[in-house]
């Protein structure tokens, strides 16, 4: 049985440094502005398997590090969570949620309504694209 709740932003970095950054130093995994964040973890029998942070700016919502452990991922744990914060979007007044993809992930993005916009660029050897999906 799964379940989602609000996690302090410690609990993200295990699971985003072991997903997104495997072969840098653990610090790597924070971000300088993580206590400004609202951080979400889905729990799977009481462990926590995935997790993202939201950064809400006036009606806009970004998320960042969006992260399932790799023996959970294709069995529906992003997509709950990624419908989670859709709905917590809305219910925050927002009218759009977007995210900075990688390129190799832009395709399960567009399953849930995200447009790629033509913002690239590329960072720690990763392609990446600007995402965005209106809410309203």
């Amino acid at each position: 049985m799964s379940h989602i709740e609000q996690i302090p932003a410690e609990l993200t970095w295990g699971i985003r440094r072991q997903v997104l950054y495997p072969d840098k130093e653990p610090d790597y995994a924070k971000l300088p502005d993580d206590d400004e964040g609202m951080h979400l973890g889905l729990f799977d029998n009481n462990t926590l398997i995935s997790v993202v942070s939201l950064f809400k700016k006036e009606k806009t919502m970004q998320f960042r590090k969006f992260a399932t452990l790799e023996q959970f991922q294709g069995k529906g744990y992003g997509a709950e969570l990624l419908h989670y914060l859709l709905d917590l979007s809305i219910a925050e007044g927002c009218d759009h949620v977007w995210c900075n993809a990688r390129k190799n992930a832009s395709g399960f993005y567009i399953k849930f309504g995200f447009s790629e916009t033509d913002q690239r660029f590329q960072k720690n050897g990763h392609d990446f694209v600007i995402m965005v999906k209106v809410l309203f």
